[in-house]
């Protein structure tokens, strides 16, 4: 091999150990520094002292993010150290159970429809405060009752009495029956009326009871009735069981835990912006881990039935990002006795998400002014080693950060669950924007992801490669005129 080509393939396989060198580790930044994040704010660290503490990220720390899953968040020392830090996990459910409060219920009288909407001509006798005494039809239930299929005894149907209810309104039905030695499966179905005429769907279920090893026991039963579109104006439900015989013993209401009841959330309302004529957005500026969406209307007196949903984590901002159903809620007003009611919370599933969108139903006529939406999540915590002098700032703001939490116990030795959240609690000062230094040349081939990295690798091999043949060529050019010259 000549001397030109030995040259050409020792500079190119130089140039290739060089660009394929391992750059400084991603999850351990070499230039941490306090000035290349875009907000900082004060630590206080708690009272009690202690060397591991932790914090809670208000929501103008998770606006300020740049980076995935919080990654750009630190904290740092008097000396401009960062220090080791983890995230908390989620504290222990402490959700009281649903509250429970029997219904009186009401033998239906003459025959059972099968259209909900259908008027059922019934008379109430009503007490005073509005409860139910009984149940009276006309002589044309009676007659129809009389004159019906030979198979409908198959259905019963009972009037239950939401007065005992006062305002609230049940999430679900729970039922108890004398069931059969042989089991039993019926279809069970819950409508609502305002005044005992008109019907509407609030609630399907299949009931079941598969009997145990002995009599006293079942190996599986199914009592429950999961209600949605129940608002305070409705004050009677009508239960109907189908598919055979059903000796109703009971109806219990569960009410859903209050939204006071779900301590330690943190919480904003927002205005939504219009997103067609039938649809609202909610844009929280930040991903969060909802677990809480309450829909505020601004008319009172108004109804708005909604289907909630929301945009895929990590697709934030892209046009053809698709939206995720969540859920269906009903949003209400309405003025009684001096007093505004508005719709309960709706529980999410606490998945992160920075968008969503609200579908108002067809049948419904958009509301005049746009509603505003509340919604509740549990902010996310950091532990943190206090090393070094104080003060401590914290820091975020910046793109593509490395991901530098530690385990927790790594953090926190001899950790178990839920020991993160017995730790002191620091508080976060007023966010005040800063000037980040610009990225270098090598912070961005360390956060470049690894394929780019490779294709930065390749166009760098070709440009030197054609620089070193670019300069053989020119120096064999130079031999042969210093050649020819001689000759």
């Amino acid at each position: 091999m000549g001397r030109p080509k030995r040259l050409v393939v020792a500079t190119l396989a130089a140039l290739a150990g060089v660009l394929a060198a391992p750059l400084p580790s991603r999850s351990q930044p070499a230039n941490d520094a306090l000035n290349r994040y875009a907000a900082t704010a004060p630590l206080a660290l708690s009272a009690a002292g202690g060397g591991l503490q932790r914090v809670a990220l208000p929501l103008a720390v998770l606006q300020a993010s740049r980076s995935a899953a919080w990654a750009d968040v630190r904290i740092f020392n008097a000396a401009g150290e960062p220090v080791p830090l983890a995230w908390a996990g989620a504290p222990a459910a402490d959700t009281p159970p649903p509250r429970e409060v029997a219904l009186p219920r009401f033998d239906w009288p003459g025959a059972v429809d099968g259209a909900a909407s259908a008027p059922a001509p019934l008379t109430l006798r009503l007490r005073a405060d509005g409860a139910v005494l009984d149940v009276q039809s006309g002589a044309a239930v009676a007659a129809s009752a009389a004159a019906s299929d030979p198979a409908a005894p198959t259905a019963r149907a009972w009037l239950l009495d939401l007065q005992p209810l006062g305002r609230e309104r049940p999430a679900a039905l729970r039922l108890a029956w004398a069931a059969p030695a042989q089991g039993l499966e019926r279809r069970a179905a819950v409508q609502a009326s305002a005044d005992a005429q008109s019907w509407e769907d609030v609630g399907i279920a299949t009931l079941v009871d598969v009997p145990g090893a002995d009599a006293a026991s079942a190996a599986l039963r199914q009592p429950r009735i999961a209600l949605s579109g129940l608002t305070p104006q409705h004050r009677y439900l009508r239960l109907v069981v189908r598919g055979g015989v059903f000796n109703l013993q009971g109806v219990v209401a569960e009410l859903a835990v209050p939204v006071a009841a779900e301590a330690g959330l943190d919480s904003a309302r927002f205005t939504l912006q219009a997103d067609g004529e039938r649809a609202w957005r909610l844009d929280a500026g930040a991903l969060l881990p909802a677990s809480l969406l309450q829909v505020n209307l601004a008319e009172d007196n108004a109804v708005a039935p909604l289907r909630v949903l929301r945009r895929a984590e990590g697709r934030v901002g892209r046009g053809d990002a698709p939206w995720l159903p969540v859920a269906l809620l009903t949003a209400y007003r309405f003025q009684r006795d001096g007093s505004t009611l508005q719709a309960p919370a709706q529980p999410l599933d606490g998945a992160l998400a920075r968008q969503w969108r609200l579908e108002l139903d067809a049948r419904v006529p958009p509301p005049a002014a746009p509603p505003q939406a509340t919604l509740w999540w549990r902010a996310p915590q950091v532990v943190f080693a206090a090393r070094g002098g104080a003060p401590f700032t914290l820091a975020v703001g910046r793109e593509k950060a490395a991901a530098v939490a530690l385990p927790l116990p790594t953090v926190l030795p001899g950790w178990e669950a839920g020991a993160e959240h017995r730790l002191p609690v620091a508080t976060v000062g007023a966010l005040a924007a800063q000037s980040a230094a610009p990225r270098g040349v090598l912070d961005s081939l360390r956060d470049a992801p690894a394929d780019q990295r490779r294709q930065w690798l390749l166009w760098g091999l070709l440009v030197a490669a054609v620089g070193v043949l670019g300069g053989l060529a020119w120096r064999l050019g130079r031999e042969m005129k210093g050649k020819d010259g001689e000759g």
